[in-house]
């Protein structure tokens, strides 16, 4: 779940640009053909024939492995959107705390990588349609449910998750912040932290990726001291707040691939439930 990070005015990290029109590195993408016509007519984005994508490595939503494509429940969708709309990627790679405030001061037209749909951000840039769900969860080997549950060992999160000032009034200075979520699973693994609380996606992800048994992941119960709890998470894809035609039209597109099964097919591809591609009515965190 991304991991939510407020949104602060830490300026923006230094990023280096792969992919796009004229010049691009090897490996990058081919040029939109000539004849192509965009499903939307009259995008606007930073440069124009291209889609600027704010992005840093987050499995499985985000993924970028050659310059100038993306990959993942997220990628998959936006590589989509670009084909669909006759724009060719640019990829800017930068940290996690970067993400949204390079969409909203216009150094990149999105980003994606699990971030959720909060009242913080709505008032930043212009949220997308939800795209996946999922629920704030723990990993532990007890299977914790409870916030009250968290109070008895030592936790750790990543520095973007969203409700860390909630979880830091819950169970104090057991809390340990990591500035990414693989130094947090390398310290599970080590057994220098109990427990994590981050998305039910990411858990199961980097219980995989860091081949850790014996930890189980455990969707929270609802708890008035921690909101992220009471509704699950949804991802969108924001963009500029004075951009609405391009937030329409990424909606637009979303709709069409859950009415049509494409982000069921997108699930199943990264081994997952197509119930995460279907987060219901929008709502707010």
């Amino acid at each position: 779940m991304k991991r939510s990070l407020a949104i602060t005015s830490v300026a923006v990290t230094a990023l280096f640009f792969l992919g796009g029109c004229g010049g691009a590195p090897p490996g990058a993408p081919d040029a939109v053909a000539e004849d192509c016509t965009p499903r939307d007519e009259g995008l606007e984005t930073l440069e124009e024939g291209v889609l600027t994508v704010a992005q840093y490595e987050y499995v499985p939503f985000s993924m970028s492995e050659e310059p100038g494509t993306l990959t993942g429940l997220e990628g998959d969708v936006l590589t989509k959107f670009a084909e669909l709309e006759c724009l060719t990627l640019k990829v800017n790679k930068g940290d996690s705390a970067a993400m949204i405030t390079s969409v909203a001061t216009g150094r990149a037209d999105t980003t994606l990588g699990s971030w959720y749909r909060t009242k913080e951000r709505a008032e930043k840039v212009r949220l997308s349609a939800p795209v996946v769900t999922s629920p704030f969860s723990t990993v532990s080997k007890e299977g914790i449910e409870t916030v009250d549950g968290l109070k008895d060992v030592e936790v750790g999160v990543g520095q973007g998750l969203i409700g860390v000032d909630d979880i830091k009034k819950v169970i104090g200075g057991k809390l340990k912040i990591y500035q990414n979520d693989d130094a947090l699973f390398e310290d599970i693994k080590a057994g220098r932290v109990d427990a994590a609380v981050l998305g039910y996606i990411a858990g199961a992800q980097y219980l995989k990726k860091h081949e850790i048994e014996g930890f189980k992941v455990t969707p929270l119960k609802p708890d008035d001291r921690l909101p992220a709890t009471r509704e699950a998470g949804q991802t969108n894809f924001p963009v500029g707040k004075d951009n609405e035609q391009l937030g329409k039209a990424i909606d637009s597109l979303i709709q069409e691939l859950r009415d049509s099964g494409e982000l069921d097919k997108i699930a199943e591809k990264y081994d997952l439930d197509p119930t995460v591609m279907h987060p219901g009515e929008p709502n707010l965190l």
